[in-house]
C-alpha cells in the first residue's frame, strides 16, 4: 500500500513522490486510499496506473475525472456526490462500487469489471451504458429502475435488483448458472409464480423457465421485429426520396446545359 500523508506524499523505491505530480505513465506499487478526505475533485491520476486497490469513497465528488487510467483490483466511489462516471477506468480486474451517490446514468463506467460490480442507492432510470462483462455479482439495488435494458448479457452469479418499485419485468436480465438467484421485490416474484426464500431471493432457474416471463420473451421479440421493420421501412424510403431528388437535379442540369 502507498501510505499517505497530510499532504499526499508517499515513498516508493527509496524516493517521495506526490499524487499531485506524478510523472505521466507513472505506476504506483500498491492501494490508494484517499477516502474520507473531504475531496471535492481527485488528484489528477489519469495517466497513472495503479497496480492495487484505488479507494476515494466517503468524499464529496462530484466527477471521476482524474481517475488513474488503469487499476489492478478494486476501484471504490461509492458515498459521494457523483452525477457522472466518466473518467472511471474502462476495465476493472476486482470490484467496482458505484453506490449511495447521485448518478442518473453509468455512462462511463468501465465496460469490463473482473469481480462484482454495485450501483445501488443511486438515482438510476436504466442500466445503458453500464458494463458488458461482470466476473461475479450485479447489485443495483434502490434506484428508480423502469427496465432492465442495459444489463450484461451474462454474469458469473447472484443478481440483486429490490427496491426498484418500477421494475414491473426482468426481461433483459443477465444469463447466469441455474443455482443462483435473483434478488427481487416480492411483486416480480409472484408474477413470475416463484417460491420467494427469506433473503428475498427466488431462483434464476424457476423464473426464466416461467410461463409469464416465456410470454414476456416473446412479446419483445415482437417488439423487436416490428421496430427493425419499420426502420428498414424508412431506410428504403429515404434512399427512394434522396434517389429521386439526384435524378431531379440531374436532369435539372442538363437541361441549363
Amino acid at each position: 500500500m502507498a501510505e499517505l500523508n497530510d499532504k499526499f506524499e508517499f515513498e516508493q523505491d527509496g524516493k517521495t513522490y506526490s499524487l499531485y505530480n506524478l510523472p505521466d505513465g507513472f505506476v504506483i506499487k500498491g492501494d490508494v486510499d484517499i477516502s474520507d478526505k473531504g475531496l471535492t475533485k481527485l488528484p489528477d491520476l489519469s495517466k497513472v496506473k495503479v497496480e492495487g486497490d484505488f479507494h476515494c469513497f466517503n468524499n464529496q465528488l462530484t466527477s471521476l475525472q482524474g481517475a488513474p487510467r488503469e487499476v489492478g483490483g478494486d476501484f471504490d466511489c461509492e458515498n459521494n456526490q457523483l452525477t457522472s462516471l466518466i473518467g472511471a477506468p474502462q476495465e476493472i480486474a476486482g470490484n467496482f462500487h458505484c453506490g449511495d451517490n447521485q448518478l442518473t446514468s453509468l455512462e462511463g463506467a468501465p465496460q469490463k469489471v473482473g469481480y462484482n460490480f454495485r450501483c445501488s442507492d443511486n438515482k438510476l432510470t436504466s442500466l445503458s451504458g453500464g458494463p458488458k462483462e461482470v466476473g461475479e455479482g450485479y447489485y443495483c439495488v434502490k434506484n428508480r429502475l423502469t427496465s432492465l435494458k442495459g444489463a450484461p448479457k451474462k454474469i458469473g452469479e447472484n443478481f440483486c435488483c429490490g427496491d426498484n418499485p418500477e421494475l414491473t419485468s426482468l426481461v433483459g436480465i443477465p444469463e447466469m448458472p441455474e443455482k443462483d438467484r435473483i434478488y427481487c421485490d416480492d411483486a416480480l416474484a409472484k408474477r413470475y409464480d416463484c417460491f420467494k426464500f427469506r433473503d428475498g431471493s427466488i431462483w434464476y432457474k424457476d423464473m426464466v423457465e416461467s410461463t409469464a416471463y416465456q410470454n414476456e420473451l416473446k412479446i419483445e421479440e415482437l417488439r423487436r421485429k416490428k421496430h427493425e421493420d419499420r426502420v428498414k421501412k424508412d431506410t428504403e424510403a429515404k434512399a427512394k426520396r434522396d434517389a429521386g431528388f439526384a435524378a431531379f437535379k440531374k436532369m435539372k442540369s442538363e437541361e441549363r446545359e
